[in-house]
């Protein structure tokens, strides 16, 4: 497999989870999959879980929120449509939170831009 690299590191990560060659941490798939930990309090996962990913809860939600959203948008959903849908405040909101995951406006995600493909990687 090629190095990985901006467009193809989430393919990367998903063949070394498949392989075995990488793990996620238990306290992560429990947190992700919404089974807790009743033998611990409810900070010891929370801690556990940003050691492990180096990110919190909500800044995994509001990513995977801005991805969803990325994608409406390029599937012409208005973008006062999406705010509703997905739960932003406002378009301000939405449009930053695009803006700072995704890399691109909600004007740039609409008019799709074929020598500049849009990859959703992870930024933060």
């Amino acid at each position: 497999m090629a190095r990985p690299d901006h467009d193809n590191a989430e393919a990367f990560v998903r063949r070394m989870l498949r392989e075995g060659i990488a793990d996620l941490a238990p306290v992560v798939t429990a947190t992700l999959g919404g089974t807790g930990r009743p033998d611990v309090t409810e900070r010891t996962p929370q801690r556990r879980f940003v050691a492990a990913t180096g990110l919190t809860q909500g800044a995994i939600r509001q990513i995977h929120r801005a991805r969803q959203a990325a994608v409406l948008i390029q599937e012409g959903v208005p973008a006062q449509e999406v705010v509703h849908r997905l739960g932003h405040f406002d378009q301000p909101h939405l449009a930053r939170s695009l803006k700072r995951y995704v890399g691109r406006a909600a004007t740039r995600l609409a008019t799709p831009d074929t020598a500049l493909p849009l990859s959703l990687p992870y930024n933060t």
